[in-house]
């Protein structure tokens, strides 16, 4: 494509970019740069850097690089596993990189890509796509920028960005380089299967352009590559099986792999990824179902059901549990004008919410084919709230994040007492064949161990959320064990211990039972060609 922005090869200072020196002025002005929404805490460091642009970044990790010091990126802070939180050396953060730089259309494939730098979060980045305002670009000066924002707006087709985590405060650059993925990955895939091309910096300060189709992995799995001073990296891509579902847990490989596929989920430990190029999708109107019915154990089957129906198309399949909708029916008794939604029915015990595409210029919605399928499983198309309008569609949405936002609360109140205390939340996932297999672990361990319990999420990808509510630190102990067994359970079903979330550094002692120590030195032989001082992310993935 015309080349929109080029880096400047103007030498600038790293003492030119704000920072922060000295753990206690960092613990004491900027404490929210301890800690992600993992909550886990960091150890002290002694930098924490705000670079405006990619001259400034590069000065800093070249600095940090000479002298040897380690940095750990930071976007959003949104992230579960804690992997931006600092252990040691320096922090960066990513937030000033909020610019939308270009937006054109691939003259082969015909989609619109929009090139964004990682600090935009997935909220604006929605908002601009929905109003067709872009406030960088309105300003540029480029002709072919202008051109081709033009035909942007002149098209009269809406788009959007496919890949939707719950956390749409989320940045860009987060949601790339941990191949994040939410309640539509169920139709339009995670987050990889939409990027374009990339620039990573590596820890050298140097960077790579990757787009998308130009470099694979030769037969034998190899890879060079040249950075913009023309120093080559050679290194060969692990070789162990992907599980068959969906995954966060580790490096990705394939046979001939693309290289731009090694940095997306590679959780920052081979390069820092500062901007994306993603391909938007025209939006359809859609219709909004949440589904009740008599226990979890219908609610299985009925996804099942709808699944292996060809002639239905779901963009998602989310599960409320019984527990999950005891939970809300408090909440609306208690707080009705922070729900938003009629009143759940008395007698549901469970639920399925989905939504599909639909024609709204038809003179009647024909629900026939969705409905024999809901009949099928002994439930009826009369008990389910269905909306259309975006403004239901919208508060269907508020409603089911409200699940995760009660139990935080919950959490909170016990944490006053318990300082150490902390919900336990399963990322586990398996193959179709044994959602229900799973499923039976899940309640059979919660019940049989007396746990305070609930279970929501992408029930389509068989990856639920079992959240653990501990009462006191005795019962967070046991429920650890409880979710130790429940990792190595799914591993043996052929699944992954993180579906979206990541490693991280928190889920080390899930990742080997996934992996093998012959396959994680695969992955760490990548790691110390790319980076071998091992400076970038440290802790993250492999643990310390």
């Amino acid at each position: 494509m015309h080349e929109i922005y080029s880096l400047s090869t103007y030498a600038i200072s790293p003492d030119s970019v704000k920072c922060i020196q000295g753990y206690e002025t960092i613990k004491a002005e900027y404490s929210a740069y301890l800690t992600d929404e993992s909550k886990i805490n960091s150890t002290p460091f002694d930098y924490l850097y705000f670079p405006r642009n990619e001259e400034e970044l590069a000065a800093v990790i070249k600095d940090l690089h000479a002298r040897k010091i380690p940095l750990t990126i930071a976007g959003a802070r949104t992230g579960l596993v804690g992997g931006c939180v600092p252990q040691g050396g320096a922090l960066v953060s990513l937030e000033l990189f909020d610019a939308v730089e270009a937006l054109y259309q691939n003259p082969f494939s015909g989609e619109w890509l929009l090139r964004v730098q990682t600090g935009v979060s997935l909220k604006t980045l929605d908002g601009m796509l929905r109003m067709k305002k872009f406030s960088n670009l309105e300003v540029s000066q480029d002709e072919f920028i202008q051109t081709e924002l033009e035909r942007f707006k002149n098209d009269q087709a809406s788009y959007f960005y496919p890949p939707d985590p719950t956390e749409m405060s989320a940045s860009l650059g987060g949601s790339v380089v941990t191949n994040a993925s939410g309640a539509r990955t169920y139709r339009y895939g995670p987050t990889r299967a939409w990027v374009r091309g990339i620039r990573v910096f590596l820890a050298n300060g140097e960077y790579l352009d990757i787009p998308r189709g130009k470099y694979f992995a030769s037969p034998a799995g190899r890879f060079t590559v040249y950075d913009t001073k023309g120093k080559s990296y050679s290194f060969t891509i692990p070789n162990y099986p992907l599980p068959r579902t969906k995954s966060t847990s580790g490096i990705f490989t394939a046979p001939q792999m693309d290289l731009i596929d090694l940095f997306i989920g590679s959780e920052g430990i081979f390069g820092i990824v500062t901007r994306v190029d993603v391909a938007l999708m025209k939006r359809e109107d859609k219709i909004s179902i949440v589904q009740f019915v008599d226990s979890d154990e219908q609610a299985i089957d009925l996804t099942i059901a709808l699944r292996d129906n060809p002639n239905l198309q779901m963009d998602f399949l989310e599960f409320y549990s019984t527990n999950a909708l005891n939970l809300l029916r408090e909440r609306q008794q208690r707080e009705p004008s922070a729900v938003g939604m009629p009143m759940l029915p008395e007698d549901a015990k469970s639920a399925i919410f989905f939504e599909m595409s639909f024609d709204p210029r038809a003179e009647k919605m024909d629900f026939s084919e969705l409905e024999k399928t809901i009949i099928q499983c002994g439930a009826s198309i009369e008990r389910s709230w269905i909306g259309y309008e975006s403004r239901e569609l919208d508060r269907f949405k508020v409603f089911r994040h409200l699940i995760p936002e009660t139990v935080n609360e919950i959490i909170a109140e016990r944490k006053k007492t318990y300082p150490g205390l902390h919900k336990l939340g399963t990322d586990l996932a398996v193959p179709d064949e044994h959602l229900r297999d799973m499923w039976k672990l899940y309640r059979d361990g919660c019940t049989k161990g007396n746990f305070e319990w609930l279970a929501f999420g992408h029930i389509g990808n068989n990856h639920l959320h079992i959240n653990i509510l501990p009462r006191d630190l005795k019962d967070q102990e046991n429920g650890l064990d409880l979710y130790a067994a429940f990792a190595k359970k799914a591993v043996e079903f052929g699944g992954a211990v993180s579906a979206e979330h990541g490693v991280g550094k928190i889920k080390g002692k899930f990742f080997k039972l996934m992996y093998s120590d012959e396959q994680i030195d695969q992955m760490r032989q990548v790691k110390n060609a790319l980076d071998p001082d091992g400076i970038l992310n440290p802790g993250d993935i492999f643990g310390n």
